[in-house]
């Protein structure tokens, strides 16, 4: 079963996006202090693209429902759909699949939220990170009932 496409997901158009202060090339350490507990800005990473998601309160704010990904590179925890902070700010070679499954998320981001810097670990090659351990590829596929 195919997810649909995130950028379906987006309502107004590119037109509505807020202009924000551009940051250039940050660090992960940087990426780190817009979490969801900073009332000024927050921040998020998606293949080094850093979007501001200040906007969305309910997403992105202290109780919102994705708070956790807040001030953190996402890339993994997206495509894997997870949202524990194992997956947070996890630089691993990625499976096709995954990846194909992030990019799609590039999209709804673009729709809703304005770009406003790089991360700078997507300026290495990621063919030079590690891969995931066997434990970490088993909880992936691990189910969780609640």
């Amino acid at each position: 079963m195919a997810f649909p496409n995130p950028a379906s997901f987006a309502k107004g158009d590119k037109n509505e996006i807020p202009e924000v202060e551009q940051l250039g090339t940050i660090t992960l350490e940087q990426l780190n202090a817009y979490h969801c507990n900073n009332e000024e800005r927050r921040l998020l990473s998606l293949f080094g693209d850093v979007f501001d998601v200040t906007s969305s309160e309910k997403g992105y704010g202290k109780e919102g429902a994705y708070k956790e990904y807040a001030g953190h590179d996402i890339t993994l925890a997206i495509s894997l759909m997870k949202t524990d902070e194992q997956w947070l700010d996890k630089f691993v070679k990625m499976e096709k699949k995954w990846i194909d499954d992030a990019k799609g998320w590039v999209d709804y981001m673009e729709c809703k939220y304005p770009r406003c810097g790089k991360l700078d670990k997507w300026e290495e090659d990621p063919e030079s990170w590690p891969e995931l351990t066997p434990e970490e590829k088993e909880a992936i596929n691990k189910c969780v009932i609640m």
